[in-house]
């Protein structure tokens, strides 16, 4: 059962089973793992009290069905969760995104590859990863060697380690790259096998098969909080404002950007990784770009940039 949850899921359910089982602890009569839904509603209470956001309730709520037989009337939850909201709204993180131009235009003058350092080589690569696949750093922080295949017109990389998107009977992610001959310097495929030559002589352990590896000794497997920040640091230097964005809205951006190039919501699910009845894509990620007052001034007659 415990394998069935992701470690990082399991990590943050133990904070919602410790205030479940204290909470019944100081009701001598009410069972961890079988309550009436009204108790359960209780804890969400205290939670709630005690500062608890709607996404942290939301999360109590599962860790606590996760253990527990609940009774009684289940739609209490969806009553108590709507209030919740309305008492503390919680909204998405990011309402518009910025324009990949900007990165993308940084990221050229980082050529030719062999006169930057190790450092801004891997910022350049996993950026670029980033953007022309738009999967999360997980994703990325997975690439193995022996899965990089190189064909004549482009590079696929095949995903075979379990990842958030993993389930019974659905495939893996595979991410492709084309061979961009008339830009070599934002070209992915260039890049990568640059960057696996320049890795070469820093793998000293054989088994080290994972592409990524941090920038000093000893040199180990990147981890996704080490690619964010190389990514924030291309973000930074490109001009977007980090105070805002981090590096995993390189997804927003991505997406957000195909969308705008008019290419189907089909493609976009499925190059992104999510299921062909997915609606994370309209609900979370298509955002404009950053609005500088465009309409505001296009009504004063102000000179629009």
């Amino acid at each position: 059962m415990l394998a069935s949850i992701s470690n990082s899921t399991i990590k943050q359910y133990n904070v919602s089973l410790r205030k479940w089982w204290i909470f019944c602890e100081k009701k001598n009569n009410i069972n961890v793992f079988q309550s009436d839904s009204k108790q359960v509603v209780k804890c969400l209470g205290m939670c709630q009290y005690e500062g608890a956001s709607y996404n942290s309730l939301n999360a109590h709520l599962s860790a606590i069905k996760l253990i527990t037989d609940i009774t009684g009337n289940l739609e209490i939850f969806k009553r108590f969760l709507k209030g919740a909201f309305r008492i503390k709204p919680c909204f998405p993180k990011y309402q518009e995104t910025w324009d990949p131009e900007k990165v993308l235009n940084y990221l050229s003058k980082l050529y030719p590859l062999e006169n930057i350092s190790f450092d801004m080589l891997s910022i350049k690569l996993v950026t670029l990863l980033a953007l022309t696949s738009a999967h999360r750093m997980q994703t990325l922080s997975k690439i193995q060697l022996n899965n990089i295949y190189t064909y004549e017109d482009r590079i696929e990389i095949v995903i075979t380690d379990v990842i958030k998107t993993s389930y019974h009977n659905k495939s893996q992610p595979i991410l492709k790259f084309p061979i961009f001959r008339e830009k070599p310097e934002l070209c992915v495929a260039t890049t990568l096998c640059f960057y696996i030559n320049a890795t070469r002589p820093k793998r000293c352990d054989k088994n080290n098969n994972y592409l990524l590896l941090t920038h000093k000794k000893p040199y180990r497997v990147a981890s996704t909080q080490t690619l964010s920040r190389w990514i924030k640091k291309a973000l930074e230097r490109s001009g977007i404002d980090v105070n805002k964005f981090k590096g995993y809205s390189t997804r927003h951006s991505a997406v957000s950007a195909a969308s705008r190039q008019g290419v189907n919501i089909e493609t976009i699910r499925s190059a992104a990784g999510w299921t062909a009845k997915s609606n994370m894509f309209v609900r979370f990620y298509d955002r404009p770009i950053l609005d500088k007052c465009v309409f505001a001034k296009s009504i004063l007659g102000m000179e629009i940039n």
